[in-house]
């Protein structure tokens, strides 16, 4: 599904799964830019109208199963065009969830280290150059292509993703 955010002129596309295991849905949404850049977001379904829903744990202990099927769903963009970039936000981890559990945050949050490992692990340089930022949990996954004939550059990216996504992962609280 595809929805345009008139303010912006974003577009957003919207993708669903299920998990095999605890058979929750999940929704994925892509959120388009301009140079093949597309930022993605992603929670689970029961907690959509929840300002904290990217931050919010199901506690179904599948946090691989649930971000491999959002990296199919960059896959399948990427197959309809492999000058396409990635990024991504990772949402902070809420108080309760940290609390008594030891936490660096220069290294970034715990979701943000578990993200970056399975990007490392996916995604070889020869495609995609990564880029992340730990104070501010950032990740990119930028079109080496796009990089290299400066179509796009680090710092265009970098000003999207804080113009986009700033104050949506604030906690009250």
């Amino acid at each position: 599904m595809r929805s345009k955010d008139h303010t912006s002129l974003r577009i957003v596309d919207l993708w669903t799964f299920k998990s095999t295991k605890s058979n929750k849905r999940y929704i994925v949404e892509v959120e388009g830019f301009e140079h093949e850049f597309y930022g993605i977001k992603f929670y689970w379904k029961g907690v959509q109208k929840s300002n904290d829903r990217y931050s919010l744990l199901t506690n179904d202990y599948e946090p691989r199963t649930i971000v491999r099927s959002c990296i199919e769903v960059m896959l399948d963009y990427y197959r309809r065009d492999h000058l396409v970039s990635f990024g991504f936000v990772a949402a902070p981890d809420l108080d309760k969830d940290i609390k008594g559990k030891k936490v660096d945050k220069e290294k970034g949050s715990r979701r943000f280290k578990f993200y970056r490992r399975m990007m490392i692990s996916l995604f070889g340089p020869k495609t995609f150059y990564q880029v992340y930022d730990t104070t501010n949990t950032i990740y990119l996954l930028v079109n080496s292509t796009q990089l290299s004939n400066n179509i796009i550059t680090l710092k265009d990216i970098e000003r999207k993703l804080n113009q986009t996504y700033f104050g949506e992962y604030i906690i009250n609280g």
